[in-house]
């Protein structure tokens, strides 16, 4: 191992971002040999982790959400690594250049903790690892209020690294540049699967490691991120009085938002009162006029009795910053077949996993270099030749499916996909596959290939292989590989090509009573010979109003509304070259439906519905568009499900035997019978198949992934008296940068999927997949929930403002380098960038390394 750590040590690796994770992951890797590239933004004091409160703690912290229980293990053991490296940095350097301290913290309990299973288990996790281990009231100094809220019953402390960030984030960019790193100017704002050999060859890297923080809801396209919003409460530390930490963690019991005492002090002359944990809000405009911040200070003050006479910071008095969270908590990963890592989701720990954290990455990046200089090709583990495989294919859409459900001891999972498809994986699943294999391009050939390729390496056997996928827009793929490979299992391609290409459904049910839109396939040859008399013609047999569509899913979902004939000459103009086949349907007055049907051993299994409160399309023109589950009460819900049945027993070649369909109808104003507009296999999506989980227990994504290979599973709802209506609305993209997100107050509990950050540059959302807010809201009330879907759709999430870096050419200021530019608080700032990746220029670098360095010698008064 060690030649081959000394071949890989000159190697260049990108770091995106510049917070806590990225300057400490650039001083481990540098530290290891590697050359060092951080490209960021912005730079301390800009920066989250500024604002963080920066105690040291045992996870979970006090005021972080961290209890996936993997994320949670491994933390405990990044958090040791980050103690012992604090200690050394303080016996090193000192706290006056660092901004470390040691010193003691004071967690109180409101019940003995043998009455507290999780705080003592946690307490006996840390107290042998820990300097100054100590427990019980005797402990406790005579300045703090034992009475408070209800009483304090326990207590222990220890010692613990305390960080004035202000101070230490300076530093660490400081000792990042003198140790070498380089510091590239930069915002990036592209998905690094789908881009990793551009910014590979642009960085001349061989890897690249995020740590992007919230901006890692881009360039990781982790839809599970969301922000945690903290604020803290700055105080004078007049006299030293308050030379310790104090905290209380939230009651699990309470409702009380805001029940948490959190008291640090910040070097010598601050300390920092916290407590503020909120999910899903942007907004850093917080003072002590918000209720919540005032309820804040007010806790706290009540429970020291040494900050009553403390002044506010007057430069300062609060201060608020965006905490990155996840689903899953930290994400630390290598993304499979490649040289990305992630590190990054730290929550309310970044500062006490930095360093664990970091000196992982180093690991995952050695060992992921020395593979490429191994003379044979080493094999993983994760694959058995004497179990089922199962192929997973992904390509196009969002992969919320929960893998651990379909995992087993007793199958391999493989993941075949392309970097799209990768791209769209949540990372925390990456465990449960044993093997991913990115194909490009992601066609037929190249998954066939790939397959026989796993097959030979590992020695797998047809027969004990399967093809499943739920991206519906692979459906056909699918088959069509299942049959080339002559694998028994699963649909034939007569079958599914009904849910996959309009003119198949509309052919298979030609003979049946199934009543169908107007429609023509788009004719180009007779556009090209005769385009007025064939405008004309359009018109008189589907009207002036036309939607038009893709006629195969797997082209994607390009539906546009036409008005009027001058708009339909200029679609036609604008499309009559592409390959792609496209639909003409007349306009359908009416209400829309989805219906949602789970098929096992040809059965229907489960049914379920939902009404639309937009049209789609509106979804491309710049409107929210959103959905609510159809009671089963309600009088159309018989109907649409005796229609849905019926229209899958009239296909002229069946449908298929273990699966999940949806079929989209309309209920037309004139009370006519249901009009059928299209059928597809797979789940419903992300957003529906969470309002259905919400709403009846039943998961539709695991569930057809589970139908195709074969499980069986328990296809039951959960007791009605558990049922919790659901909806959701969904947003799409708008051109230009973020600068402000807002939720309105709901009635209903939310969940939010976040595609957008503020600082983010988008562009406008070309298909219905490119979203850019999704709000999940469920009630017990009905009437409550239409109330809040209505007021979802309604409102206007976010703001932007135009992108002054897509100006064209000639309205750009001609800037040569970066240049530092100095505010008030001398902060080091720059001229940030284009958001496509520049060359590096190195001598420009070197300049802009130089005067940052100075920037922040001046600003630590280190020369």
């Amino acid at each position: 191992m060690k030649e081959k750590l000394t071949l890989i040590q000159d190697a260049n690796i990108l770091v995106i971002g510049a917070g806590v994770s990225g300057l400490t992951t650039a001083i481990c890797l540098k530290e290891a040999g590697f050359n060092v590239t951080i490209a960021a933004d912005s730079f301390a004091p800009d920066l989250t982790s500024v604002v963080a409160g920066a105690l040291w703690e045992w996870p979970p912290a006090v005021c972080g959400h961290h209890g996936a229980p993997r994320s949670l293990e491994r933390s405990k053991e990044w958090c040791m690594t980050s103690y012992d490296k604090f200690k050394q940095m303080h016996a090193d350097f000192g706290s006056e250049s660092t901004g470390i301290y040691l010193r003691d913290v004071y967690f109180y309990f409101k019940d003995v903790l043998e009455n507290q299973p999780f705080d003592l288990n946690k307490m006996n996790e840390l107290k042998d690892k820990v300097d100054g281990f100590e427990r019980g009231l005797q402990i406790v100094k005579d300045s703090i209020d034992l009475n408070f809220q209800g009483g304090i019953k326990d207590a222990y402390k220890h010692m613990s690294p305390m960080v004035n960030t202000d101070v230490y984030m300076k530093w660490l960019l400081k000792h990042a540049i003198e140790i070498g790193c380089e510091i590239v100017q930069e915002k990036i704002t592209i998905n690094v699967v789908e881009n990793e050999q551009e910014l590979l060859r642009r960085f001349n890297a061989k890897a690249i490691v995020n740590c992007a923080g919230l901006g890692s809801i881009v360039t990781t396209g982790d839809s599970s991120m969301h922000p945690l919003r903290g604020a803290l409460v700055r105080v004078k530390n007049q006299g030293g009085v308050v030379k310790d930490a104090h905290c209380i963690s939230h009651d699990r019991s309470s409702s009380d938002e805001q029940d948490i005492i959190f008291i640090v002090p910040r070097g010598d002359d601050l300390i920092v009162l916290g407590g503020l944990a909120q999910p899903d809000k942007w907004s850093t405009e917080l003072s002590l006029d918000i209720p919540i911040i005032r309820q804040m200070y007010d806790g706290c003050l009540q429970f020291l009795e040494e900050l009553r006479d403390l002044p506010l910071d007057e430069e300062e008095p609060v201060r608020t910053g965006l905490r990155p969270c996840t689903e899953k908590n930290v994400c630390l990963e290598r993304v499979p077949n490649t040289k990305i890592f992630y590190n990054y989701g730290h929550g309310g720990s970044g500062v006490t996993l930095s360093w664990g954290c970091s000196e992982e990455i180093v690991e995952l990046v050695q060992e992921a270099l020395c593979e490429e200089i191994n003379e044979s090709i080493s094999l993983t583990n994760g694959i058995d030749v004497n179990q089922k495989t199962v192929f997973v294919l992904h390509d196009m859409l969002s992969a919320k499916t929960d893998f651990s459900t379909i995992k087993s001891d007793k199958r391999n999972l493989v993941l075949l996909c392309s970097r799209r498809g990768l791209s769209k994986v949540v990372p925390s699943q990456y465990q449960h596959f044993g093997l991913v294999r990115i194909i490009e391009p992601f066609n037929l050939e190249n998954i066939f290939q790939t397959y026989q390729q796993i097959k030979a390496d590992y020695g797998l056997i047809d027969s004990n292989c399967q093809v499943v996928t739920n991206d519906g827009y692979l459906m056909l793929l699918t088959a069509q590989l299942r049959e080339t490979l002559n694998l028994t299992h699963g649909d034939r391609q007569t079958v599914v090509s009904q849910f996959t290409n309009k003119s198949s459904l509309k052919s298979a049910l030609k003979n049946s009573s199934i009543k169908l839109p107007k429609h023509l396939i788009f004719d180009r040859n007779q556009y090209r010979q005769e385009p007025l008399s064939y405008l004309n013609f359009v018109v008189r047999e589907l009207g002036d109003n036309v939607f038009i569509k893709s006629v195969n899913r797997n082209e994607g979902e390009q539906v546009r509304r036409i008005h009027t004939i001058d708009e339909l000459k200029a679609w036609c103009e604008n499309n009559v070259n592409l390959s792609q086949e496209f639909e003409f349907n007349e306009l359908v007055r009416g209400q829309p439906y989805t219906t949602t049907v789970a098929i096992e051993d040809g059965k229907p299994k489960y049914f379920a519905a939902c009404k639309y409160y937009r049209f789609n399309d509106k979804f491309l023109y710049g409107y929210s568009i959103g959905s609510i589950v159809v009671r089963e009460e309600e009088p159309e819900f018989q109907q649409l499900k005796q229609f849905s049945i019926e229209a899958l027993q009239n296909l002229e070649y069946g449908y298929p035997k273990n699966g999940v369909i949806n079929i989209n109808l309309f209920l037309q104003e004139d009370g006519e019978e249901p009009l059928l507009m299209e059928m597809n296999v797979g789940s419903p999506g992300t957003c529906a198949s969470k309002m259905f989980e919400k709403y009846q227990g039943i998961k539709l994504n695991e569930l057809h992934l589970q139908l195709q290979i074969g499980d069986s599973p328990n296809i039951q709802v959960k007791d009605k008296k558990d049922w919790k209506y659901s909806a959701y609305s969904i947003h799409p993209k708008r051109d230009g940068v973020v600068k402000t997100i807002e939720q309105p107050i709901f009635e209903s509990d939310v969940e939010i999927s976040w595609h957008i950050y503020v600082g983010g540059a988008i562009k406008a959302s070309q298909s219905m997949s490119d979203v850019g807010i999704a709000i999940l809201l469920s009630h017990n009330d009905y009437s409550i929930l239409e109330k809040d879907l209505e007021t979802a759709n309604n409102a206007t999430l976010y703001q932007t403002e135009k992108n002054l870096l897509n100006k064209p050419e000639a309205e750009k200021s001609e800037v040569e380098e970066p240049e530092v530019k100095k505010t008030e608080v001398q902060k080091p700032e720059v001229e940030k960038s284009n958001v496509e990746i520049p060359k590096v220029q190195t001598s420009g670098v070197k300049r802009f390394q130089q005067k940052l360095l100075n920037t922040v010698g001046n600003l630590l008064n280190i020369k």
